[in-house]
């Protein structure tokens, strides 16, 4: 798998972060110094008008302002103009002008070496107030006194300018004219632009030499640890772990994780050994599963009908456990030619557990059971059985019933278990709501009462567990005693072994992808009667 350069990664992400942040402080140094760029010109440009609005006499200056005749005074001072604009780095342009109402009159201009003649102005060119100039100029030339504030003329034309201005006086205290210095601004941005240019490149060398640094700090503290660390990871796949720690010098998160890694390699380790054992244990735990499994399907007869020669009945029965083991037993045999002993019964719980005390049961009922008595006798006698030896005060309900084969009559007890099913001469099944006792292995001393009833016929006895009744549904509805009815009566005609899996293809279809939780067990019996010889 091709490895992302993390060192780079994070190296692009640092410079993009560090140009973000240079940017920023460029922008704003750009307009500080904007700022304080226009401050110093005007500050200088202040200076120079003052003085030479100091140095300006207007009474000897005042005829040649008048007329526009050349005097050595008006020579001179034209020199001096000259003089200071040559000298005076970035002025563009140096005036003196008289104010009017809506315009002003030049009187004289400085001119430098290399100047445009045609751009100069002469004594005695008029110029209208411009609508910025008007603005700003006027309110000073009203208020006789020099501009105190940066003006910036023309801003949104191709030549932008600085303008500053000082009034000039004559002996009375009288303003009379005004000396005005104007910078165009690209010359002042130009510097601006050149020093910002300047600073950047400053920048871009410090963040080439930032990035140098911070790659291989990044790669020799961050990058060729995660790197001896991803090659350990890709060892240990193949089976090969032995992390270096070299690498990890510092007392960092790194070094953390790097231990944290080693200690889960071992844990790992030893969670895989636990696994195997595991799985080894639950494998010989599945084995002793399944032959309990057999054990105890063999335990249940499963040849219909039982006995050779006995054409008085059908049955069929069926043991469905949850579990690998079941709680759930049925049994029939013969007592004697003439009387059959029919046994369903289900115990508490599940699993290992259940299967045994099942067992137990089976054989205590049918060793009593072929002893003689009724079943009320029989079930007192495994009852306080059970009860001699059962630490984990397990039950089980049973129903026996004992059915004379001649007759049809039926004499059975019940201890604790589910309502049987009878279907009589007009073939309808109904619940038979039995007198019932208590469980067999609950209590000691327990009695039990028999009762009698008689099958036709082609009557027709079911039996089952309550597995049946109470089978889930996806919405956690109970099959229950009326779809138990419901589902006899639909197969009225149906031999013992189709009713059995007629019920326990309803109950699947009842239950969906619901998960069997109880053990299944059903035992459908049919009475033919003795023929006659």
């Amino acid at each position: 798998m091709k490895r992302n350069k993390l060192g780079m990664r994070i190296t692009i992400v640092q410079t993009v972060l560090i140009s973000v942040m240079a940017s920023i402080i460029i922008l704003v140094s750009y307009f500080a110094f904007r700022g304080t760029y226009l401050r110093f010109y005007y500050d200088k440009a202040q200076d120079i008008v003052r003085i030479l609005a100091n140095e300006t006499e207007w009474d000897k200056l005042s005829g040649y302002a008048e007329t526009g005749v050349e005097d050595e005074y008006s020579r001179t001072l034209q020199s001096l103009y000259n003089d200071v604009k040559t000298n005076s780095t970035g002025i563009d342009y140096l005036y003196l002008f008289v104010p009017g109402e809506r315009s002003f009159t030049y009187v004289l201009e400085a001119v430098k070496p290399g100047d445009d003649l045609d751009m100069i102005s002469k004594w005695g060119d008029e110029y209208p107030y411009g609508e910025d100039e008007y603005k700003m100029l006027v309110p000073d030339i009203k208020a006789k006194k020099e501009s105190t504030e940066i003006h910036l003329m023309n801003e949104n034309t191709d030549s932008p300018g600085l303008e500053v201005w000082a009034p000039v006086f004559d002996s009375s205290g009288e303003m009379r004219a005004m000396v005005e210095a104007d910078y165009r601004l690209p010359q002042i941005f130009g510097e601006l632009n050149n020093y910002v240019i300047r600073i950047i490149l400053i920048i871009l060398a410090c963040i080439l030499v930032a990035i140098i640094l911070l790659y291989i700090y990044l790669y020799v503290s961050l990058v060729k640890p995660i790197n001896a660390l991803t090659n350990e990871v890709s060892s240990y796949e193949h089976g090969e772990m032995n992390l270096n720690m070299k690498p990890f010098t510092h007392d960092d998160e790194l070094r953390f994780m790097a231990v944290s890694f080693e200690e889960m390699t071992h844990r790992i380790e030893r969670y895989n050994d636990e696994v195997k054992r595991i799985s080894a244990e639950k494998e010989r735990i599945s084995t002793e599963l399944s032959i309990a499994t057999q054990i105890q399907s063999g335990m249940l007869p499963t040849i219909f009908p039982n006995f050779v020669g006995k054409e008085e009945y059908e049955l069929y029965a069926l043991m469905t456990p949850a579990k690998e083991v079941g709680g759930d037993f049925y049994d029939f045999f013969n007592i004697d030619d003439d009387h059959l002993a029919l046994v369903i019964a289900d115990v508490s719980g599940k699993g290992v557990p259940a299967a045994l005390f099942m067992m137990m049961s089976m054989v205590l009922i049918k060793s009593r059971t072929q002893q003689g008595g009724t079943p009320a006798e029989i079930l007192e006698y495994v009852n306080d059985q059970l009860c001699l030896s059962n630490p984990n005060e397990m039950f089980v309900t049973i129903w026996l019933g004992i059915i004379d084969l001649g007759t049809g009559n039926v004499i059975a007890s019940s201890a604790g278990h589910e309502f049987p099913v009878i279907a009589g001469e007009d073939g309808e099944y109904k619940l038979f709501k039995d007198p019932h006792g208590f469980v067999c292995g609950g209590m000691e001393g327990m009695i039990y009462q028999d009762y009698e009833f008689s099958i036709p016929k082609g009557g027709r006895l079911f039996v089952y567990t309550d597995g049946v009744p109470e089978a889930h549904n996806e919405k956690d509805e109970l099959f229950e005693f009326e779809r138990i009815e419901a589902v006899l009566n639909r197969n009225k005609k149906a031999s013992p072994q189709d009713t059995v899996s007629e019920m326990m293809k309803a109950i699947r279809e009842f239950a969906g992808s619901k998960e069997q939780f109880d053990d299944i067990t059903m035992l459908s019996f049919l009475y033919k009667g003795k023929t006659n010889a």
